[in-house]
């Protein structure tokens, strides 16, 4: 994992505070060095049951948004400890919006300060994590789907093929995933198993880096305080596409303005972007299409 380079302001309002993570899934090494480093919060796990929110399984589903989610989980947390500052993740691993075959995972990272009423919120986007999904018998686990999988550092999770009456999680072992197979496919009336990977992220290590990426950039901006109140949280909310080319003057999908808000108040600013002005004509559709 990569640590921020930039140190606490010992006069950030976080400096010496401890927030609570929601987990049951080891992220605190994850999210806690951040937030240490970057604006002196302490950060310490709260045990929560984080699978009653969903599960990448899919035997609980998810019910909200990804955001609601993780703040429904920091809260769970709060609640737990009493702490006034609650923090909690949540990932997606889904198909890249308008790239139906490309795989993304995205994962977000909320902070929750109830002294402030303030909710922020990052997240980190990675294509293509190790992932599998098959229906197998006994004996007849392809080798290629195991190395698609990342097996065995990215665990696996077996069920029958046509139920959840026994699930296996965890597996990082091929004896142990074998005998899964054959319990699971036993139970099964089809006769086989269902081995999916763990995208828990215990068990996950793609998502471990990509959750820690999350960290640093929540962290980073809890350290930007907003130009109108000072509050912690300044930072981007979307980017507006629409740079016209440099040649053309035709609209490109290359970012325009960023949209700049306070967590705190009502101030924000649209500003230009690096090339917001006139933007590559290799990135133009007239110029290169």
């Amino acid at each position: 994992m990569t640590r921020p380079a930039r140190r606490a302001d010992p006069g950030h309002p976080y400096t010496g505070r401890i927030a609570g993570l929601a987990t049951q899934h080891d992220k605190l090494p994850l999210v806690g060095p951040a937030m240490e480093s970057v604006i002196g919060l302490t950060v310490v796990a709260v045990e929560v049951d984080t699978d009653a929110f969903g599960t990448f399984a899919g035997e609980v589903p998810r019910l909200g948004t990804p955001f609601e989610t993780a703040v429904a989980k920091a809260r769970a947390g709060m609640r737990e400890s009493g702490l006034l500052l609650g923090l909690a993740s949540e990932g997606s691993v889904a198909p890249l919006d308008g790239l139906p075959y490309v795989l993304a995972d995205t994962e977000l990272v909320v902070l929750v300060d109830d002294d402030l009423g303030i909710v922020v919120a990052e997240r980190e986007v990675a294509l293509a994590p190790p992932a599998i999904g098959t229906d197998v018998a006994p004996g007849r686990l392809d080798p290629v789907a195991l190395v698609r999988a990342g097996f065995p550092e990215h665990g696996l999770i077996v069920r029958p093929s046509d139920g959840w009456d026994v699930v296996v999680k965890g597996i990082h072992d091929r004896d142990e995933l074998e005998a899964a197979i054959a319990r699971c496919a036993a139970d099964s009336s089809l006769g086989t198993a269902r081995v999916e990977s763990d995208l828990r992220a215990h068990h996950h290590p793609f998502r471990r880096t990509v959750i820690a990426r999350a960290a640093e950039r929540l962290a980073e901006r809890m350290a930007t305080r907003c130009p109108e109140c000072a509050a912690p949280g300044w930072g981007i909310d979307r980017v507006e596409p629409g740079a016209p080319c440099s040649l053309c003057t035709t609209p490109t999908r290359h970012p325009r303005l960023e949209h700049w808000s306070c967590a705190a108040c009502t101030y924000a600013e649209a500003l230009p972007t690096p090339g917001g002005d006139g933007a590559d004509p290799a990135v133009c559709a007239v110029c290169n299409p």
